[in-house]
């Protein structure tokens, strides 16, 4: 549980007026049911825009792996990074909202085994292609395993959870290389028959393609699940009561910080972090603080803290948002790079926010904000 906040202001006491005695913090309205259901379904709503740009992301990842493999320059091969990173970011921008989709214990598996397929990290290089010192290692070396997407899902994280062969940290192996110094030539088809090296080089531009189809596949099928006309996503969300889904968007975005956003920053500069060979762990961390920001406290218009914390919070957590942002964007990214000391705070500020959108952290009214209260009787 968050650490309750003390106020450190004192106030003197005065002959006839005193600020009026208050809690740490003040009660919050009750929610009115117009309110919660008009938000509810707003943030429902954001949630299928953010699925669908993830979606023409990956479609536009998928072209571009399909133009590098036809003509392997190192000009389509850069082209190829750009948009694993924008359909990166785009997935980590969607994370929060499908933290919410599979929020009910009837569909918890489902979402996990989704984001496992899609987002596992770290992947183990060597499960994948050739890495120094091992010329026959991984799945582009061993030819008993048939290149199939089905077979590639049936190997993912088989025996190890780091042994990814699907999402989008597979394709980062194969894109930057074992050792971040991928060339377009290594792309190449090659003939030679049954020649060892011939079949790895054919057999990696086939894994490749079969793991970009993957994410494909994968994106497409969450967007189909999404609309509000009469599917499984939608229906379990909007049966619930208007205040019973706040609940839901804030139990499923404190899950969130936990278990997503606090393990990619790691607590050393040895730690695993997401995206290391692409650089993007900050960025995709990025993407996904900003969605959570705007669902809780938005530019302009009503967000989540407006009807679930009190003003005091509602203004600690849009300060906390903000200094959290300003921090990770002068960090290195990768992120693994920091300063310790700034990896320390930043997890930090993510426990404050975590305490701050729980309601767990009471904030307690600045002197300022105290209306003082007459104590002496009326006259006459």
């Amino acid at each position: 549980m968050a650490a309750l906040l003390l106020a450190s202001a004192g106030c003197e006491k005065k002959a006839e007026t005193e600020p009026a005695s208050e809690p740490a913090a003040q009660q919050v309205p009750t929610v009115s049911t117009a309110a919660a259901e008009e938000l509810s379904r707003a943030l429902w709503q954001a949630g299928q825009t953010q699925v669908i740009d993830a979606q023409a992301a990956t479609e536009a990842l998928e072209r571009a792996v399909r133009t590098l493999l036809e003509s392997p320059t190192e000009d389509h091969l850069e082209a190829t990074k750009l948009a694993w990173l924008d359909a990166h970011r785009e997935l980590a921008a969607a994370l929060p909202y499908i933290q919410v989709a599979f929020a009910p214990g009837e569909l918890q598996q489902q979402g996990a085994g989704l984001m496992l397929a899609l987002d596992s990290w770290p992947a183990q290089a060597g499960y994948l292609d050739t890495v120094p010192g091992y010329s026959d290692s991984g799945i582009v070396n061993d030819t008993a395993i048939e290149l199939t997407l089905m077979n590639l899902r049936k190997q993912h994280r088989l025996t190890a959870h780091e042994e990814a062969s699907t999402g989008f940290h597979a394709l980062e192996v194969m894109l930057w290389g074992p050792t971040s110094e991928r060339t377009a030539t290594q792309f190449e088809a090659a003939s030679g028959g049954e020649h060892p090296e011939a079949l790895a080089a054919n057999r990696r531009r086939e894994l490749t393609r079969l793991i970009a189809e993957g994410i494909g596949e994968d994106v497409h099928a969450l967007a189909n699940r999404w609309p509000l006309s009469a599917n499984d996503l939608s229906q379990q969300f909007l049966a619930q009561a208007p205040a019973a889904r706040l609940q839901t968007l804030r139990g499923a975005h404190v899950k969130l910080l936990r278990d997503e956003v606090l393990p990619r920053i790691p607590e050393s500069s040895e730690s695993d972090v997401e995206s290391g060979r692409a650089g993007d762990s900050k960025q995709a961390l990025l993407a996904m603080l900003r969605t959570l920001q705007g669902n809780w406290v938005p530019e302009s218009g009503s967000g989540l803290a407006d009807l679930m914390l009190d003003q005091h919070q509602s203004a600690a957590l849009a300060q906390a948002f903000t200094l959290l942002e300003a921090r990770l964007l002068k960090m290195e990214d990768p992120i693994e790079l920091a300063h310790p000391d700034e990896l320390q705070r930043s997890r930090q500020q993510v426990e404050g926010i975590i305490g701050l959108i729980s309601g767990e952290t009471r904030v307690p009214a600045r002197e300022e904000d105290i209306t003082p209260v007459s104590l002496t009787s009326p006259a006459g």
